[in-house]
């Protein structure tokens, strides 16, 4: 799986304060009031409460968040390449793929 770069220098060292699930989407909220939004294919996995983002991974519709623990948190993208947004504390766009 590669490192996918811009994501990675986007959300590094951003600290998680918490995470929301509905049907397809999981929206992460981080410390510094900056929201990452991930359009889903399936379920998401149970994300940890805590944790400092490190970098991402991405290949086709495999999407995978490494926090600082070494824990992974992988997602099934519903549209690879349209399917993320990033947001920072004013609302605006930081990232979007």
């Amino acid at each position: 799986m590669a490192l996918n770069r811009k994501p990675s220098s986007n959300l590094q060292k951003r600290e998680l304060a918490k995470s929301e699930t509905t049907p397809g989407q999981l929206s992460l909220s981080f410390t510094d009031g900056s929201q990452l939004l991930i359009r889903l294919a399936s379920a998401a996995p149970p994300v940890p409460d805590r944790g400092t983002m490190e970098k991402v991974l991405e290949t086709g519709s495999r999407f995978v968040l490494v926090l600082d623990s070494g824990s992974p948190i992988e997602l099934a993208l519903a549209d690879p390449g349209a399917s993320i947004s990033l947001r920072d504390a004013q609302g605006t766009i930081e990232y979007v793929g």
